[in-house]
């Protein structure tokens, strides 16, 4: 089906929306911004609008610029993917490659899980490996490989082909599996096989590179100053041994001109194939059904999250992902039916909520509704006791308790590295019965669903990755 529909005429175009975009930005405490659309045309052309808004840093006062580079964060893995699945076009191997024979060197802790997983459990989040592993392995051009060594310590989250839970040392062992085949590192088979195909130079995967051009910073929350809720973070990036799940840096046109080659179903803005057809659509094809975890989200493709929005006459599916790196919030969906793309990009740490406040304003445009999590606004606190306890991931421990007022409430903290106390980086926060198995609460600004998941003996709360559940409440 064919439905394109062009851009409407104002869309990011006048004097009124550039009101709105200040203003929202404004109104979020988020110090700078990117907004932008993407559509094709009906020879294959495109058409990209971009609206930029506030500073790059609060330190240093510049502007936000319309080809400032942001951090993609997360989206980057459906790069990653795309890198992976030029190498299935090319008869390099398969989805259901094991890993172990490209990178014989690859073990776990727990015996036999490696042994187990392929490509494709990597691309889908469905390995197993605990996700949150950032192991720093120093900025050498075998950062990766020694990140891959270093999984011989790291823990399962469930056994390979589980339950789905948000890998990204899934992506770092995709990453590596290119390195291998490609005979390069990843950044370079990044700007080679994907960049240089794009028509652009605003992406880039190393801090050095990023210098070359007007870079946002990202910003954390400041509460020792009402008047300057956030404050510029101490460090720029994640350590590079972990770019292929997370470290390409662009501006907003960059990212669009990579979603139009998939929404051209692998060929890019300056005519060059990125992937063949049929990787490119096997990419946004569904692999594991989400329904029973999100009132969102439909179901996980390669690499790709698909998402429908509602439209006039029906849902609108989208290819969709976002990123959250040290301070800052990005957000893609492409809409393969309508030849549209659009994205956000921001640089603080709770700019989640003006992502989903400006997508909704563009999809209004669009004719569009952008999907929230549903709430069952009648239902008491009662139907999430069973749910109640301390929940972990290698990284953080998050409690649902009963609150001294009779409701639910939760705390995130993060846990030491080094042992000891737990420092707290959430406050206590009311969450929302969304019925049986279900809550909403706000995580960065924006409203988050977390499902109950049971594997077994095993119990988790699902929040794209999975918390285990090690205990009842302690508070």
């Amino acid at each position: 089906m064919n439905d394109r529909q062009g851009l409407p005429a104002g869309l990011l175009a006048t004097a009124a929306w550039q009101e709105r975009l200040d203003a929202a930005v404004a109104r979020h405490r988020v110090p700078g911004c990117q907004v932008g659309v993407l559509a094709l045309d009906d020879e294959g052309g495109v058409e990209v609008r971009v609206l930029a808004s506030g500073l790059t840093s609060l330190d240093t006062g510049v502007e936000v610029t319309a080809d400032a580079l942001f951090q993609y964060g997360s989206i980057s893995k459906v790069w990653t993917t795309t890198l992976v699945m030029q190498l299935v076009d090319e008869g390099r191997l398969t989805l259901d490659t094991r890993v172990v024979d490209v990178l014989p060197e690859f073990a776990l802790a727990e015996a036999g899980h490696a042994e187990a997983i392929t490509v494709r459990q990597l691309l889908t989040h469905t390995s197993g490996i605990d996700g949150d592993v950032f192991t720093d392995t120093g900025d050498g051009d075998d950062c990766v490989a020694k990140y891959v060594e270093a999984l011989a310590e790291a823990g399962s989250t469930t056994r390979p082909d589980g339950p789905l839970s948000y890998c990204n040392a899934g992506f770092v062992l995709a990453g590596r599996i290119v390195e291998v085949l490609r005979g390069t590192t990843w950044d370079e088979a990044v700007a080679t096989h994907v960049v240089g195909k794009l028509g652009t130079r605003h992406a880039v995967t190393r801090p050095a590179q990023a210098l070359l051009f007007r870079a946002a910073v990202g910003h954390l929350p400041d509460r020792s100053d009402p008047e300057r809720p956030v404050a510029p973070a101490p460090v720029w990036t994640l350590p590079r041994s972990v770019g292929p799940a997370g470290l390409i840096t662009g501006s907003a046109d960059a990212l669009l001109r990579f979603a139009a080659a998939h929404l051209r179903d692998g060929v890019t803005p300056t005519g060059e194939r990125l992937l063949s057809a049929e990787s490119a659509r096997a990419m946004r094809t569904p692999q594991v059904d989400l329904t029973a975890r999100s009132t969102v989200d439909n179901a996980w493709g390669l690499g790709w999250i698909l998402t429908d929005w509602a439209g006039p006459d029906g849902p609108v599916r989208a290819a969709q992902h976002g990123g959250h790196t040290i301070g800052q919030h990005a957000k893609l969906h492409a809409f393969p039916e309508l030849g549209i793309a659009v994205c956000v990009l921001t640089n603080s740490d709770d700019g989640a909520g003006l992502v989903e406040e400006l997508l909704a304003l563009v999809g209004e445009e669009l004719g569009l509704r952008y999907p929230t999590p549903l709430v069952d606004r009648d239902a008491e606190p009662a139907v999430l006791d069973e749910m109640l306890g301390v929940y972990e991931t290698v990284l953080a421990r998050y409690t649902l308790f009963r609150d001294d007022e009779g409701g639910v409430s939760a705390k995130m903290a993060r846990k030491s590295p080094l042992g000891g106390e737990d420092e707290l980086v959430e406050p206590p926060t009311p969450v929302r019965p969304a019925g049986r198995g279900r809550f909403v609460s706000v995580i960065n600004g924006a409203d988050t669903e977390f499902t109950r998941v049971v594997d077994g003996e095993d119990e988790y709360l699902y929040m794209y990755r999975l918390f285990r559940k090690v205990s009842a409440p302690t508070a």
